[in-house]
């Protein structure tokens, strides 16, 4: 009696949990969000940079287009980068939450 309970514990247990067809209890942000966030957070690492009254603020806004990136902070001033291969965004307005 012992063994059978313990079979089927055992074996309910072990096809009812290998299901996959539920979704993942996992969440990654997309890609596009991680872009933006990861481009708000690079005018804090050039600490070279000649205006930093931007630095006691945060990014509210993101701007890009073909040939520039503009990070707008919430103290009104912007921080320029020039657009690289590697920004795969399209050219628009994006809000920036970090």
């Amino acid at each position: 009696m012992k063994i059978s309970l313990a079979l089927v514990l055992f074996s309910s247990t072990f096809f009812l949990g290998c299901e996959s067809s539920s979704t993942s209890g996992f969440l990654f942000p997309a890609d596009r969000a991680m872009e933006v966030r990861y481009i708000c957070r690079l005018p804090y690492l050039d600490a070279t940079a000649p205006h930093q009254a931007w630095s006691k603020s945060t990014p509210a806004w993101l701007i890009l287009n073909e040939t520039k990136v503009i990070v707008y902070f919430k103290n009104d001033r912007t921080f320029v980068l020039p657009r690289t291969s590697e920004i795969t965004l399209p050219p628009g307005k994006y809000r920036c939450m970090l």
